[in-house]
């Protein structure tokens, strides 16, 4: 699993940093792999984070940090249902 995450990143990396600037020296570069490293770490939104930025997912409130993807899904048919079903009918 970490082989591929790395390779993910690697990938990314390459196509929009390296791939799209000349650097003129170590320091230009430094510079750009910096400013790049913040947006991707910062900024950029992240499908592991439901779409959010880090900084967005870092400072939800309380009641979202709790939430997970398990609450969020769709609630199976079963006894939360009949009892929906149930009040309806009166």
């Amino acid at each position: 699993m970490q082989k591929c995450l790395i390779g993910s990143f690697n990938g990314r990396m390459r196509e929009e940093c390296l791939n799209e600037h000349l650097f003129l020296s170590l320091c230009h570069a430094c510079r750009l792999f910096v400013a790049w490293r913040t947006d991707y770490n910062l900024h950029r939104p992240h499908s592991s984070f439901a779409g959010l930025t880090p900084f967005e997912y870092a400072n939800r409130s309380d009641k979202d940090q709790n939430l997970n993807r398990a609450n969020l899904e769709t609630p199976t048919p079963g006894r939360a249902g009949h009892q929906l079903s149930s009040r309806f009918q009166k």
